[in-house]
């Protein structure tokens, strides 16, 4: 798990590096507020240094200067947008840097159908059932990138969150007990748990668990009556929109009712983590993190640790600084 994470945010890191410093540079602030440069070279970099994460930065940028705000990666300008309201106005032609990814993937896959290697690799088992392509496909992503570490994180951010709302916890086994009984989880009666939906979906925003997403803004673009320069690098401060008390009340409350509401799941599906616009590795890590939790609620009740604090660390996905612990003790 360790060499997965490394690889991940190294991966992030010389994407991020090549859309940056491969293209060429917007040199146009276009009036948006923001920092100016405070190194000719780095930009505002050693500003994220200070900071602590580029999501800890984010938070402070927009505190400061509103919900649209600009930046310098090195000597490119880079536009950060923090508000649900400002994601839905930023409608243009842009091209998420996994579509590369998915022409290789494509290609792979037609290339391997019907075919016997000496090799046997992950595809090919894919290829032996009765799938279609866009599900090898997004199958295929799922492991290949960030589907092991995000699952992961969920599962522990959900235990954790359990730990700390008694009352969320009880309507959680009641739920399970209603639809599951003493049977197993299955795929049909993981759809009728919704109330552990609307757990998880509390954990992803509450946790921030993926806290910023990125697209290059391909042709010139308006939001909030702001031009974006063509190919400037544009950021979506989710972790930003996710404690926005504009769209969430109470954000910093673990509120998994909130939920209920329609408002709650469009946007949360606008910020791509639930709904249509749902990515594939959510849609895995919703199911591995419902199968977990229905093993561990339904036998045991679910503590935290006196005294323990949790600290985050915002990376490529949202994790806890140190190890989390929980205590545990039988239901009768």
């Amino acid at each position: 798990m360790l060499d997965f994470a490394i690889f991940a945010v190294t991966f992030l890191l010389i994407l991020v590096g090549a859309v940056l410093y491969l293209c060429p540079a917007s040199r146009q602030a276009s009036g948006i507020p923001g920092l100016a440069p405070t190194d000719e070279k780095d930009g505002n970099l050693p500003d994220i240094i200070a900071s602590g994460s580029l999501h800890e930065f984010l938070v402070n940028l927009h505190e400061k200067y509103g919900p649209l705000v600009s930046f310098w990666f090195g000597r490119r300008l880079v536009v950060s947008l923090g508000s649900i309201d400002l994601l839905k106005q930023h409608i243009n032609p842009n091209r998420l840097s996994l579509v590369e990814m998915e022409s290789i993937l494509r290609k792979v896959t037609k290339e391997r159908r019907g075919r016997s290697f000496n090799r046997h690799v992950f595809i090919d088992t894919l290829l032996q059932g009765n799938l279609s392509d866009q599900q090898i496909l997004e199958d295929t992503m799922i492991f290949s990138l960030a589907g092991c570490i995000i699952t992961a994180n969920l599962c522990t951010w959900a235990v954790y969150f359990l730990t700390t709302s008694e009352d969320v916890q009880q309507n959680l086994y009641k739920e399970m007990d209603h639809v599951l009984g003493k049977g197993p989880v299955t795929l049909e009666k993981i759809e009728q748990l919704r109330y552990c939906r609307q757990v998880l979906c509390e954990t992803v925003r509450t946790a921030k668990l993926t806290p910023v997403a990125a697209q290059l803004q391909e042709l010139e673009g308006r939001v909030d009556q702001h031009t974006i320069p063509k190919e400037t690098f544009v950021l979506y401060a989710l972790g930003v929109m996710l404690q926005d008390s504009s769209s969430w009340p109470s954000p910093y409350k673990f509120d998994p009712g909130r939920f209920s509401e329609e408002s709650a799941v469009k946007n949360l599906s606008l910020l791509g983590f639930s709904g249509s616009q749902e990515c594939p590795e959510l849609r895995f890590a919703y199911m591995v993190t419902t199968v977990l939790l229905s093993v561990l609620v339904r036998k045991l009740y679910l503590h935290p640790v006196k005294g323990q604090v949790m600290e985050t660390k915002y990376e490529l996905v949202t994790s806890p600084k140190e190890e989390a612990w929980i205590t545990v003790s039988k239901r009768s």
